[in-house]
């Protein structure tokens, strides 16, 4: 039988093969909105399927429809937030925008650092080290939400004052309000196929929620996106 060799040999430094990365595209302002009015669009388009569902008599699978448009709202409402935040960031980094308190306590790794110092004329690094951080992070909880607006220099009081104005009535929600009814039943509805705790019923469903929640998405996000737009 051949004997094996257990010798050590010396390892070869800097051999193994470096992970592809694909590069981060910075987008204008213009561009994130039209992600974002496509992303809407495309769930708008699926009301018709939904419809189709309920004159077939498919009652339960048209509202399985409805409350998918829900979480997909809500993702498509992180998204644009993930891209402005990314934005706002290179903006301010670059001096065109007035850079706010948090962003001037934003921590960076060491070894981003480094790179910093190795290649002072490129921005290449904090554009992907951004992208990085806030891909990890979800921005739909009112909290999350508030400090991420302040951290572009958005005034989330502001914006959610003006998206919501106060209305003395019994129908009036808050822009607070909005934001968390709308992430606990995109939870709900993710978590739990939208069933209670307490005994396993679904919560119901219907098309003018849905619309509504539509029409409360867009606002907040046309109020956010002037705010930006005033700051260029």
């Amino acid at each position: 039988m051949a004997t094996r060799n257990l010798s050590l040999t010396p390892r070869n430094e800097d051999t193994r093969e470096k992970q592809s990365i694909e590069p981060v595209i910075q987008f204008e302002l213009i561009q994130i909105k039209e992600h974002f009015e496509d992303s809407m669009q495309s769930i708008e388009q699926q009301f018709a399927i939904a419809e189709k569902m309920k004159e077939e008599g498919c009652l339960s699978d048209c509202k399985n429809i409805w409350r998918s448009q829900i979480v997909f709202l809500e993702g498509v409402l992180d998204f644009y937030l993930h891209e402005l935040s990314k934005y706002a960031m290179n903006r301010m980094f670059s001096g065109e925008w007035s850079k706010s308190e948090k962003y001037k306590n934003f921590q960076i790794s060491m070894e981003k650092l480094e790179e910093c110092i190795k290649n002072p004329e490129s921005v290449t690094w904090f554009v992907e080290y951004v992208n990085q951080k806030f891909s990890r992070e979800v921005f739909l909880s009112y909290e999350s939400m508030k400090d991420q607006l302040n951290l572009m220099g958005l005034s989330a009081e502001e914006i959610f004052s003006s998206a919501f104005p106060k209305q003395f009535d019994s129908n009036y929600r808050s822009g607070k309000q909005i934001v968390r009814e709308l992430f606990h039943r995109r939870n709900q509805i993710a978590h739990q196929l939208d069933r209670r705790h307490t005994n396993a019923e679904q919560n119901d469903i219907s098309k003018e929620y849905v619309e509504r929640c539509m029409v409360e998405i867009r606002t907040l996000v046309n109020t956010i996106h002037n705010a930006a737009e005033n700051k260029e």
